[in-house]
């Protein structure tokens, strides 16, 4: 079981859309990702070595998790209680 899922060994690579909806995000959103190379994906469509062409991306699923793991936060630490001054001893600052 990987932190994405459950997934079959035939089912190695994801679409664009599998990914998004997997992470409840646009496919926009993947394929920022991918351009800004956060997420490592490979373009399959026929005519890749063509400068104008549409990509059409494929994500691994270690890519993924690659990712997601990248991208996991741990929850802050608390900063330690700053003990505040009485009243008194302020106001016993300024007199």
């Amino acid at each position: 079981m990987h932190a994405t899922g459950n997934h079959d060994g035939d089912l190695r690579w994801l679409t664009i859309q599998q990914v998004a909806l997997r992470l409840h995000v646009s496919r926009d959103t993947v394929e920022r990702w991918i351009n800004a190379g956060g997420l490592k994906a490979v373009d399959v469509s026929a005519r890749s070595a063509l400068a104008c062409h549409r990509p059409c991306w494929r994500v691994s699923w270690e890519s993924l998790e690659a990712f997601l793991e990248r991208r996991a936060t741990m929850p802050a630490a608390r900063p330690p209680k700053v003990r505040r001054r009485s009243r008194e001893r302020i106001i016993e600052f300024i007199k």
